[in-house]
């Protein structure tokens, strides 16, 4: 048995050592693998690995010791092993391990195990804090889509043209004041009647053909009608409308105007051609007594040549058209004299493409009034009434024929005429703009509640949520953007609007457009490239910044809409002392009669096309007349298909480039030995409580006071002199911001005040600068601009 064991305990040891050698191994790869991704891991590896380490040299030491004893090796190696000096290197390397690892558990274990911990705290503050700001989104993104909500019901209200929602039985769902102003009624009146109510029975027919038409098309109209009056009248009305879908709903959306000044109108021109056609009669029986008195005044020559030139036109008596006589009414209107009329041929006082008709009278004796075109001396052209009769004269069977020169009475039916063009044009171009900015506005809208509704969802994900405020975000950029165009042309439609000239690096300017826009294009899979014309020593010139950005983005916004393939470059180039900036795209391009009627107001050249991209067709407009206010013009040229390149020529006033260096924004309350009071005039909560939040996030020790109008504003200054800053809201009850600044600069002339507004035209921003604010800053309110604003006046007064 003994041999057994003599052999076995070698073999043993030599399994040790294989199997220690390969952990050994294995812990020193996975400390090179680990690295400092995990501190406590590492550690342990190494803990391990020493360990590893030590258990393998008392393997090898132990199994050479009991080989040796067994004679399998020489016994000598035994007699080494078993010295004293000897049998101590592995007790101290055993001692020195374990000294060695307790020195690892205390200063490195401990601290990395209490650095973890405090990781994983940092971590769940950190995740804390972003859900208390998700939270806080969320309640801003409803807010704003409150706040959408009711600007949509106010422009609904507010409307000038009548609108409802009806229906399919007919009862009036809901309905705007003036609607209910066409019917005479007030808007809960209205709600209680049906649409049959208000519709006379003889128009019961009339309503099934629109009815069928809307199940049929999902549209109606237009058509025109008659609806009953509060007081009984019956009012001319003309309808549009659409089958659209609310809450699971079937209903009608239409639109309802009041056509009484058109039908005024077109009764008016009735009468008026009535009254033309009673002249014409007047005139000509007129005529019907100078014949008959030529006819019975053949011996009395003095008097045939008073009642001849008595006439109130031009009378000739010629035998097959050479003239015999004539009245100085002739001479007048034709411009020869009367001695030069006589012995002329009458068809040369008739234009030439005219007087094959007046010959074939003139054989065939024609007797009936008649139209043509006359020609004066000075060969000018003019409408002419004729009507002639057989008389005898002078023992001849000749003609005498009255010339009517008709010029004004021509002018007055063209006028007319056109302007019932314009009047209908007007109102169809006026009906297409509201169903279009209808549906322009409630595009955004419809985005902004349904993604509103969704953030209510319980189970949502932050990723969703963050994903559908960003939706709202867009889509109330959306509608802002629609709602500045609207306002804009209507500025520029009062032609009160002055440009603010200031100095503009053109380089800079452009670089920036370029940035904003190239985001858009890549989003399109469209490359958009600029080109310089000048260096930035020289692009310098004076223009009004804010209109070039509202001509060169609404060029760019077209273009990136309807180029689908191919490239954009805008750029620009000199030309004499004329900036001409360009944009050149590969879209859908513009026929050449249509070029000009682009830029007119609400126009668009295919309709079907914008109604897929959308707009309301008012961006060229606007480039178009603010192009204008700077002295300048746009042109274009284009051939359906091939694209179009736009040119905007703007005066070049060179001058020297000033280096400015714009300093980043201060920090506010960067004096820690004081804190700031800013006061806040403004009228509703909800604004209120908005820049409260925003001002308390920049700085926990603001103090903020709040004036609810001007005069509030006045009194608080008064009696704090504490104030370090004012936000003064414009409009505002009982004392607005603009009396209010004033009367604030008599009590504290150095104290900063900000305008804060919805008005966006220049003319609002001068009048608040002249009132004494020294900056201005526009709803809706940025964040970033905001906190800027403000720490920079606060620094200075620090």
């Amino acid at each position: 048995m003994d041999d057994f064991f003599n052999f076995a305990t070698p073999i043993t040891y030599t399994l040790l050592v294989l199997i220690w050698s390969y952990i050994l191994i294995f812990y020193v790869r996975k400390i090179k693998l680990v690295g400092n991704s995990d501190k406590l891991l590492k550690l342990l590896l190494i803990v391990l690995s020493i360990d590893a380490f030590r258990t393998l040299f008392e393997s090898i030491y132990f199994g050479a010791w009991y080989t040796s004893l067994s004679e399998i090796i020489p016994i000598k190696i035994f007699h080494y092993l078993a010295q004293a000096k000897v049998v101590f290197i592995p007790k101290m390397i055993n001692l020195i391990v374990a000294i060695v690892i307790l020195i690892i558990l205390i200063k490195k274990w401990l601290s990395a195990e209490i650095a973890s911990k405090q990781k994983n705290q940092k971590i769940i503050v950190d995740q804390s804090k972003k859900l208390h700001q998700k939270h806080e989104e969320t309640t801003r993104a409803k807010e704003q889509a409150i706040q959408n909500e009711k600007f949509t019901q106010m422009l609904f209200s507010e409307s000038p043209i009548g609108l409802v929602l009806t229906k399919l039985t007919g009862e009036l769902v809901e309905a705007n004041k003036a609607y209910a102003s066409i019917i005479g009624r007030s808007i809960e009146e209205t709600l209680k009647l049906t649409h049959w109510d208000i519709t006379p029975e003889k128009y019961a027919w009339q309503e099934e053909l629109q009815l069928a038409s809307l199940r049929n098309t999902g549209c109606y109209g237009p058509y025109e009608k008659e609806c009953i009056h509060k007081s009984g009248k019956l009012i001319p009305i003309r309808l549009y409308g659409k089958m659209i879908k609310k809450d699971g709903q079937e209903l009608i959306w239409s639109s309802v105007e009041d056509i009484t000044d058109k039908k005024i109108a077109e009764t008016l021109l009735q009468e008026q051609n009535e009254e033309y056609l009673v002249l014409n009669e007047e005139y000509q029986a007129q005529n019907e007594e100078l014949l008959s008195a030529i006819e019975t005044a053949e011996k009395s020559e003095k008097r045939f040549k008073t009642l001849h030139n008595a006439s109130f036109g031009g009378i000739a008596i010629h035998d097959k058209g050479m003239i015999l006589d004539c009245n100085h009414g002739l001479a007048a209107m034709s411009g020869y004299s009367t001695k030069e009329l006589i012995g002329m041929n009458g068809l040369l006082l008739i234009a030439e493409q005219a007087r094959e008709l007046v010959m074939g009278h003139i054989l065939n004796e024609y007797e009936n009034p008649y139209y043509s075109i006359g020609l004066r001396k000075n060969g000018d052209e003019y409408p002419i009434r004729l009507e002639a009769r057989q008389i005898p004269y002078e023992g001849k069977n000749v003609r005498v024929v009255e010339f009517r020169d008709i010029t004004d009475q021509k002018k007055t039916e063209y006028e007319l005429k056109t302007a019932k063009e314009k009047a209908e044009e007007s109102d169809r171009l006026k009906t297409e703009f509201i169903n279009n900015m209808s549906h322009e506005i409630r595009t955004p809208m419809n985005g902004i509640l349904g993604f509103s509704d969704l953030l209510n969802e319980p189970n949502i994900t932050n990723a969703k949520r963050q994903y559908y405020i960003q939706i709202i975000q867009s889509s109330g950029n959306q509608l802002l953007h629609i709602i500045d165009d609207i306002l804009e042309i209507s500025a520029l439609g009062t032609k009160q609007v002055k440009p603010q000239i200031e100095e503009l690096c053109l380089n800079e300017f452009l670089s920036e457009l370029f940035t904003i826009f190239e985001r858009k294009a890549k989003k399109n899979q469209t490359p958009l490239s600029l080109k310089m014309g000048l260096p930035n020593s020289k692009s310098n010139l004076l223009t009004d910044p804010y209109k070039l950005n509202r001509i060169v983005s609404n060029l760019l916004e077209n273009a990136l809409k309807f180029t689908q393939d191919g490239f954009i470059e805008l750029g620009y180039t000199l030309q004499d002392d004329t900036i001409v900036i360009y944009l050149k795209d590969t879209g859908i391009g513009i026929h050449p009669e249509n070029q000009e009627l682009i830029f007119e107001r609400f126009s668009q050249e295919d309709k079907e096309v914008s109604q897929n991209i959308g707009g309301l067709g008012l961006g060229l407009s606007i480039a178009k007349e603010n192009a204008e206010l700077l002295g300048g013009k746009i042109t274009l040229e284009s051939e359906k298909g091939k694209g179009a390149t736009f040119y905007v020529s703007l005066p070049y006033n060179s001058i020297k480039q000033t280096i400015s260096h714009t300093p980043s924004s201060p920090v506010p309350n960067s004096d820690k030995t004081r804190n700031f009071t800013i006061l806040v005039a403004e009228d509703e909560n909800i604004n209120f409580l908005f820049l409260e939040i925003l001002l308390s996030e920049f700085d926990d020790k603001l103090t903020i006071l709040r004036a609810k109008n001007g005069k509030e504003a006045i009194e608080i200054c008064k009696t704090n002199n504490q104030i370090d800053l004012i936000l003064m809201d414009i409009k505002m009850p009982v004392m607005n911001g603009i009396d209010a600044t004033k009367k604030i600069r008599q009590l504290k002339y150095n104290l900063p005040i900000i305008a804060q507004t919805a008005y966006t035209t220049s003319q609002e921003k001068e009048e608040a600068i002249a009132a004494g604010c020294n900056d201005f800053i526009s709803k809706p309110i940025k964040k970033e601009k905001l906190l800027a604003l403000t720490s920079s006046y606060l620094m200075l007064k620090n």
